[in-house]
Parts: C-alpha cells; structure tokens; sequence
C-alpha cells in the first residue's frame, strides 16, 4: 500500500504523538508498504525533503504561528498532489487541515483514517476557545467524511465530547510502542551523581508542558517531606523543556523556584534508546497529567517493560496501562494529597512488590499487534 500521513508536526519535535507517528511510519516501511510524512518545516535547519528510514518526508513552509498552530498556506496544493499518489490516507488529530484532506481524499475515492491522539483542551481564554472552536469544526466534518477514526483506547473514546459523537466508526489501536532497551554507562554515572545517595528517586519523563500536572506535583512535594522526609527523596524530570508554543518551564521557575531547587532536577531530554536508564535508576514513574490532551502516557509502558512500576492519573486513557498490567497505582484527578499517598504506597512497597504482580500483563502493549491491526484496517475494503 502506499500510505500517506498527514501530521502538523514531526521529528525533530519530540513528543509522545511524533514517536508514535514515527513508530508507525517506519514500521510499516518494514512491512513492504510506501509511506510519506506530510508535514510543517518547523525547525529551518531539517531538509525541504528528504528519506529516513525508508519513509519519505516533506516539509512545507510554515507563514506563521498561532499559537501551537501552524498557517501553512501551500499545504492546500502539495496535498492533493499527494493524496492522488497514495491509496491510503491517515490524519492526525489534532489537526484543522483534517476536513481539507477529508474532502479532498473523500472526492479521488481514497481511504480516509484520523487516527485521533487527543482531544483539544479549550483552556480559557477567547483566543484559544475560538482557535479550538474552529479545530473542532473541521475536525467534526472530516469525521463526518472518514472512513474510521483510530483513537488509542475504548476508555478514552467513550468519554472524549469529541469520539463519543463517531463511537460506531471508531476503532481503538494501542500505540505502536516500540522500546529497545539500551544502556548508556555514561548517563548512568549521570544520574548517579545528580541524584547522589537519595533513598528514593521519583521520576518524571514528558515535556514540561502545561497539560502534564507538574503543579500537582510540585504541590505534592510538601506532603512528600513530611512522609518521605525532606531530604531522602528527589524528583527527576527528564524531557523537552522547550515546548511550541508555550514557555511553561519559564513560567514554573518563577513561581516555585525554591521548591524546584531543592527537590527537582530538571534533564532536559534524553536519547529514546537510553531512557532504559533512566527507566531502571528510578524507583517509580510519576504522570500527574490532568487534562483530556493526554490520552494514554505511554512511558507508563516503557518504564513497566525496565521494571518499574507507575503512579498514574486516574483519567480515562491514560489509566489503561496501570489497570491492565497492575504495575502501580492511580490516584484522583488534581488530588495533591492522593498523589502524596499513592507515591508513598509505590515506594514502600517497592518495585518487586509490583513485579511479583506482574506475570505477563504487559504483553497486551505489543506494538507488532498494533500494527497487524493498523494494517488490516488499511486494507479492509470500503
């Protein structure tokens, strides 16, 4: 087949929707299919076009910024060019070009999919309500016109505003998690000496983003001192700190700067085929995301396939790794005192305690089974 996926954004912009989007392209490459990545040229210094790994990419440019969105005015021709070429389309939500595609691949009797990652956050303000009332409406058209939608999990669908409304053409596919295990001896010695001889190392792996919860577990660490004690424990947050569209690092070093200081050491990002490391030198995984845009959190598997167990929101989606393996705990939505609790529980139990728990429930995340889905539904006939 030759597959054409439309994203607003890709590498080198790292978050969990590129991985995954990256995951799936590449692989399918290996399957025999032809795939391109048609995307915004976000970072000047990527190429207009080029190969990797077998899957074409290109970027066009972008006109300007809104926010995290990108005007990319040429995206209107280029992508019929390219929908003519391929016989299958996918389409990544979040993504307001979604109705043009749809109509487009709609129109030259192509397959049309929205693989759907998350919902939009309409957080306050007039600006973002009217720039995600508008997502919203192009979304919900392209819908409309779909062949299927992919989200990651019934769970998530069943209680997004937006998939409830299409919940009988949706088709729910765990990403395609791919996880080398690889140990770097350097970032090992690394994260020894930043974290020293602390008793117990609380880690955190995702970029420093608004819809992540740091908050919470900023606010949690007051708790932590008086359980833990305040100097046997430390935060390790590892992932971008530079995020489109938003300077939240910024904005949280201005306002807890001395709780930062003294509990949280901030890594910045780290190389996908070394984060076993990390993985294995924490005693737990930590995700306080509180707001529908995360939908999953899949470093909750990474970390459970190195041995470690997760402390995890308990918002549909992103519950589903810790319900389905046992590998954990989840804790009440912007709750600071459940969250202080359910770290507290992880780590006295200790991560054998969760291990011996275990048995083989991670196996359900395999991501050749996502793919062998993601290919049957591809070639399934309209």
């Amino acid at each position: 087949m030759k597959i054409l996926i439309s994203t607003p954004y890709y590498l080198p912009n790292v978050s969990g929707i590129t991985v995954y989007i990256n995951v799936l392209a590449e692989e399918l490459v290996k399957r025999g299919h032809k795939v391109t990545i048609l995307t915004s040229r976000h970072d000047l210094t990527t190429k207009k076009e080029e190969t990797v790994n077998g899957v074409k990419i290109r970027r066009l440019k972008i006109a300007f910024k809104i926010g995290k969105g990108s005007i990319v005015p040429s995206f209107l021709f280029e992508s019929i060019k390219e929908i003519k070429k391929h016989d299958v389309i996918d389409c990544q939500l979040p993504q307001p070009e979604s109705l043009w595609i749809a109509i487009v691949g709609k129109f030259l009797g192509k397959k049309v999919f929205l693989t759907h990652h998350t919902d939009l956050s309409f957080w306050k303000g007039f600006k973002n309500k009217i720039i995600d009332g508008g997502v919203f409406i192009c979304q919900y058209l392209a819908a409309l016109l779909s062949t299927k939608i992919i989200p990651y999990t019934d769970d998530y669908a069943k209680n997004s505003y937006f998939l409830k409304r299409f919940f009988d053409k949706t088709v729910a596919i765990y990403p395609p998690i791919k996880f080398e295990e690889k140990e770097d001896f350097n970032l090992e010695v690394k994260i020894n000496t930043l974290v020293k001889n602390k008793k117990y190392v609380i880690g955190f792996c995702g970029r420093i983003a608004k819809q992540k919860g740091i908050e919470l577990l900023i606010k949690s660490s007051k708790l932590l001192d008086k359980k833990l004690g305040k100097d046997n424990y430390v935060i390790l947050m590892v992932g971008p700190i530079t995020v489109i569209g938003e300077n939240y690092y910024d904005y949280l070093q201005n306002k807890y700067k001395s709780i930062l200081k003294e509990r949280f050491i901030f890594m910045d990002n780290i190389e996908r085929k070394f984060l076993s490391t990390f993985y294995k030198k924490i005693d737990l995984l930590v995700l306080p995301s509180d707001d529908r845009l995360e939908s999953f959190g899949w470093v909750q598997i990474e970390a459970m396939k190195c041995g470690t167990p997760c402390v995890a929101t308990n918002l549909p989606g992103m519950r589903i790794p810790v319900l389905e393996s046992k590998f954990g705990e989840l804790f009440e939505n912007k709750n600071e005192i459940d969250l202080a609790n359910k770290i507290e529980l992880v780590l006295k139990n200790g991560k054998k305690y969760y291990q011996n728990k275990f048995i083989k429930n991670i196996d359900i995340f395999n991501y050749e089974k996502s793919l062998d889905d993601y290919e049957k539904l591809f070639s399934e006939r309209v």
